[in-house]
């Protein structure tokens, strides 16, 4: 086994205990800032595309259903095509206001449980090892450093 593959090996398993120790989330947001940074305009413009057809899409459905409710409404209870608009309107304002109530409650939960999460494994990982005392030195050092480089 030539150098290159055993410092692959080794990478490898650095890279396996790492993963492990602080998550999947950690490290898809260790690289995933990274390659935003770099190609993210690429990026976000392919995402804009792909939400631009998305919500096309939906408001083509959209239509069809409120085409169909108010045909139905129409025939089944002899509306006029402006009282089933406005009746359509409203009960869809109604959904989208309750809907989005919905989705918001579950967004916040979600995010209550990762500020839970990662705060948990914060503080195990401080508990865990001395990294706080390292923290500390490195800022201490670096403001130090930053302050003779200012006035220098």
């Amino acid at each position: 086994m030539n150098k290159f593959e055993w410092f692959i090996t080794w990478l490898t398993a650095q890279a396996i205990a790492l993963y492990r120790f602080i998550g999947s989330v950690t490290v898809g947001i260790m690289l995933g800032i990274p390659t935003l940074f770099l190609f993210g305009d690429t990026l976000l413009s392919l995402l804009g595309h792909g939400l631009t057809v998305l919500g096309h899409g939906l408001h083509l459905l959209f239509e069809v259903f409120e085409s169909i409710a108010g045909h139905f409404l129409e025939e089944a209870f002899h509306l006029s095509k402006k009282a089933a608009e406005i009746i359509i309107f409203w009960s869809s304002l109604g959904v989208a206001i309750g809907l989005s109530w919905y989705l918001s409650r579950k967004a916040h939960r979600a995010a209550l449980r990762v500020v839970t999460s990662v705060q948990e494994r914060r503080l195990a990982l401080a508990e865990a090892s001395k990294i706080t005392a390292w923290i500390r030195f490195a800022l201490i050092i670096s403001s130090l450093s930053a302050t003779l480089y200012l006035f220098t």
